[in-house]
């Protein structure tokens, strides 16, 4: 069964809900999020090119491609709705906050996690790449975690170095996000985890000084693993978020 597929629900809302996941990530773990939100808001949950395929696929494609498809998709919904908000994780919120400069009359706002405004890739997230491309190893939380995250299927060392461009795209769009967060006023939520595997916790020292900018820890958990209390520490947070921004 394919889990990571491109997810759309509309309602009578004038507020849509943009989801956009990491590098080789998936739609699949934005699901307890817009569970929560009880079928309020309409929501657009995307699959970026090249995911949820090959890892031949996955290295076909590009940052500029990944961009392209979210400003496409902003483009034709704010025709449709007054407010977008944009829910991302990972890479997904990079993209998010070049989206949020293109698009400022109708995006009411950023909520963010994970993002790696600085890499630091850690040895266990080799390892734990490792496990999920080449073994069917699920002996414990994090790597079922993962593992349901990753959207790309791989089946030599070979296609993995083939992706290395797209990680080197990765690193570049990190470092020009951080000047442009600069850029926007909107209202932000960032969410770093504590245990990351990827983000470093240097990456807030770039946001500190925004007052639009609220910071917050989920505690226990990694980059993609959230554990059931910080699902619903973020939960909490997420919904606190709506509540201000669509009620102001």
């Amino acid at each position: 069964m394919n889990i990571h597929k491109e997810y759309s629900y509309k309602t009578q809302s004038d507020t849509v809900i943009v989801f956009i996941h990491g590098i080789q990530g998936s739609p699949y773990q934005f699901n307890y999020m817009i569970e929560a939100l009880d079928n309020k808001y309409s929501i657009e949950n995307l699959l970026l090119p090249g995911h949820g395929g090959t890892a031949k696929d996955f290295s076909k494609t590009s940052m500029q491609a990944w961009q392209s498809h979210v400003d496409e998709r902003i483009a034709v919904l704010e025709q449709e709705y007054e407010n977008i908000i944009i829910v991302g994780h990972s890479m997904g919120g990079l993209l998010a906050v070049q989206s949020a400069l293109t698009y400022p009359n109708k995006i009411k706002g950023l909520f963010l996690l994970a993002i790696p405004l600085v890499l630091q890739m850690r040895f266990r997230f080799i390892e734990q790449s490792l496990i999920i491309g080449f073994t069917k190893r699920n002996d414990n939380e994090v790597i079922v975690a993962a593992r349901k995250a990753n959207s790309i299927s791989t089946k030599s060392a070979f296609e993995y170095l083939a992706c290395t461009p797209r990680y080197v795209e990765l690193l570049r769009k990190s470092n020009a996000t951080r000047k442009l967060l600069g850029e926007l006023d909107i209202p932000i939520t960032i969410i770093q985890s504590s245990d990351d595997e990827i983000v470093s916790r240097k990456s807030l020292h770039y946001v500190k000084n925004h007052e639009n900018v609220k910071t917050l820890i989920a505690e226990n958990s990694g980059h993609y693993y959230y554990p059931q209390e910080s699902q619903e520490f973020i939960i909490y947070e997420f919904l606190g978020y709506l509540s201000g921004i669509l009620t102001t």
